[in-house]
């Protein structure tokens, strides 16, 4: 049985590392390469491993680029994981039996984009889901699943690490089937289909109105591998790297004031509870009593009145 593996993140590895354990004919590897590795979230350099394995290896910028190569291979099943580019149907087609993605949710939930923060904000369980591809994103019929649980307390990188530890065990109960000749893909229940929608660095922007609960998601959400949450400091943006909930202080205060600090750590009041965070080293000159974000009106206020300035200095000097 011959295979190939389009991909460039640690699932890509995962999966890469799995088809080699498990002995499968490899006839070759197309990996990502960016400009720049540091906007993509997981970044893994599947080169090394190729080169350490004699499997033949391609880089890749656009993978549509590559449709002649991926057809003349006349592989059995395609591996395509880890790539949020879209997938030309004709490699989708260039497999004999088919090709496989996958998605870190309990298809059919949670099809769509940035699955793994999706999760973490909405504190929803997940899954290794190993799935055909077609041109619609995410709905093939589904090869292998392995649930895995998403608790309060994760964060985008742990349930990272679940997917992961997920993946192994759904691969290991996989690719040995599909070396038996045993192939029984289960078509998606379009009843119980939900989508996520893409995510943006600029979703990460803390509202102190929400409340502490929200908050906490969304930093716990947005943090590494993603871009993160952050707020605004007078003039400077200030990374928030964690957050912790506070149900046993009796304090009360304006929205976005800062009324304990210790090191990096803040004590902020939301719209609705207290939220320690921590931020950046470079932002710890904050000091109890200052505050957090922008008042619209007080700045479009205070904007006004400069705009008022500079106009009577304008006509003074004319």
């Amino acid at each position: 049985m011959r295979v190939a593996l389009i991909g460039g993140v640690s699932s890509s590895l995962v999966t890469l590392e799995k088809l080699v354990q498990h002995e499968l004919e490899i006839s070759h590897v197309f990996g990502f390469s960016p400009d720049n590795t540091e906007l993509v979230s997981g970044y893994q350099n599947l080169a090394p491993i190729c080169e350490s394995k004699s499997i033949a290896f391609t880089p890749f910028k656009k993978i549509n680029d590559h449709i002649s190569d991926i057809e003349a291979l006349e592989v059995d099943f395609l591996f395509v994981v880890g790539i949020s580019q879209l997938v030309d149907k004709r490699i989708i087609d260039s497999p004999k039996v088919g090709a496989i993605g996958f998605h870190p949710t309990k298809l059919p939930r949670g099809r769509g984009r940035a699955p793994i923060a999706w999760l973490v904000k909405e504190v929803q369980d997940g899954a290794a889901t190993f799935f055909l591809l077609e041109e619609e994103a995410d709905a093939g019929a589904i090869v292998a699943q392995q649930d895995f649980s998403v608790e309060a307390h994760d964060t985008a990188a742990s349930v990272e690490s679940k997917t992961l530890d997920a993946m192994h065990i759904a691969l290991d109960n996989m690719l040995p089937s599909l070396k038996a000749g045993e192939w029984h893909p289960v078509a998606q229940n379009e009843a119980y289909a939900t989508e996520f929608g893409a995510r943006r660095p600029e979703d990460g922007l803390i509202e102190w109105h929400n409340s502490a609960s929200d908050i906490d998601r969304l930093v716990k959400a947005s943090s590494a591998p993603h871009p993160g949450a952050f707020t605004f400091y007078q003039n400077q943006k200030v990374e928030v790297l964690e957050s912790r909930p506070e149900h046993t202080l009796k304090i009360k205060g304006v929205v976005g004031r800062v009324l304990k600090a210790c090191d990096n750590e803040l004590l902020v009041q939301t719209g609705n509870g207290l939220i320690w965070v921590v931020i950046s080293t470079h932002a710890s000159a904050i000091r109890v009593g200052q505050k957090l974000g922008y008042d619209v009106e007080l700045e479009l206020y205070q904007l006004k009145q400069e705009m008022l300035e500079l106009k009577k200095c304008m006509e003074m000097n004319r």
